[in-house]
């Protein structure tokens, strides 16, 4: 008597007309499929009478105890902080942190989601800065779940991620503080505005017009930046006298080449960044910044996907939010006067 052929995944696969991690995502009831898909692999293994391996879906949640970072740039004195506060938080649950730098760059970003599985981990923490348009998309679609730590853009609120946030715009509290101490030229510094758009936008909704000569846009978030955007606010004939610097790098090549000048900060200009990184206090003198809560916030980010990968949990996706805070230090003072804003 023959034996009766064992039925396989690759039958099921080939009978529902589906590929087989089409079927592997079926049976183990994750995301990448469609209710329709997953209904019609449902009913092959039905009517084949496929029994699937229990030992080889138990192999599918072996944990590596290893989660990826990926950061825009790790030369940013503020990413160190971040990364610092996920590794402690990871090494606290028994976890190591393999790190990734997109460099801001749209593609490294998109590429670190598709690829996020060869290196063998069990989720993402992910900080974006060029925000590409299919990134949404391809979160929705990762086999590893997900921990964004958001600032600059507003993300899809159905995105399929964990997201820890800010509450409000940082760079407003930035125009506030500028204009409340008398500053009625102010400028803006920083890197094209399609990255971090919402710092941007915080200049320009504080503005009853913009005024286009007092905006530079450089290629990045360094300090060479802030360096390039003090020569060209020197140039100007009517040179402003506060600059909002997108982040505190940027802050910091203007502080530095400003003294070169001969311009005084803040007597001549008053200069403000963000991100409060640690170096705003070793200049002379010292850099007013905005706290975007950066060990708070990678804390909790990593936090929220080691909870997810124990728990194996899909949906009811968290959205923190955090306060940012304005630090005053010596790099911006009241005038003495009050003025009205022009």
């Amino acid at each position: 008597m023959m034996n009766k052929k064992k039925i396989t995944i690759e039958d099921v696969a080939a009978a529902a007309g589906v590929g087989i991690a089409t079927v592997s995502r079926a049976i183990n009831n994750t995301e990448g499929i469609s209710a329709k898909t997953k209904a019609k692999v449902l009913q092959a293994i039905e009517e084949l009478g496929f029994v699937p391996n229990t030992s080889a879906q138990s192999l599918k949640v072996r944990h590596t105890n290893q989660i990826a970072l990926a950061v825009p740039d790790i030369r940013n004195a503020f990413i160190p902080e971040v990364a610092w506060a996920v590794e402690q938080a990871a090494k606290h649950s028994g976890y190591r942190v393999v790190q990734i730098n997109t460099l801001g760059n749209a593609r490294a970003e998109l590429e670190t989601i598709r690829d996020v599985k060869k290196l063998h981990v069990d989720g993402l923490i992910m900080l974006p800065l060029a925000y590409p348009k299919t990134l949404v998309d391809l979160i929705n679609k990762s086999n590893v779940p997900i921990s964004v730590i958001n600032y600059g853009k507003k993300l899809d609120p159905d995105v399929k991620a964990d997201i820890v946030s800010l509450s409000f715009q940082e760079g407003r509290l930035v125009m506030e503080h500028l204009i409340n101490i008398g500053r009625t030229k102010i400028a803006y510094a920083g890197a094209p505005k399609d990255i971090i758009e919402e710092r941007f936008f915080a200049y320009e909704q504080s503005l009853r017009q913009v005024d286009t000569s007092r905006v530079f846009i450089g290629d990045d978030f360094t300090i060479q930046t802030g360096w390039q955007a003090a020569d060209y606010f020197y140039s100007l004939k009517d040179m402003p006298d506060a600059v909002y610097a997108s982040n505190d790098m940027i802050a910091i090549g203007l502080v530095n080449r400003f003294k070169e000048l001969g311009v005084r900060v803040p007597e001549d200009i008053a200069v403000v960044g963000i991100d409060n990184n640690p170096w705003t206090t070793l200049t002379s003198p010292q850099i007013s910044s905005v706290s975007i809560m950066g060990n708070e916030v990678a804390r909790l980010a990593t936090e929220l996907l080691l909870q997810r990968i124990r728990d194996q949990r899909v949906g009811a996706y968290e959205r923190v939010q955090f306060d940012p805070r304005l630090i005053v230090r010596e790099s911006s003072v009241a005038r003495t006067h009050n003025a009205t804003y022009s």
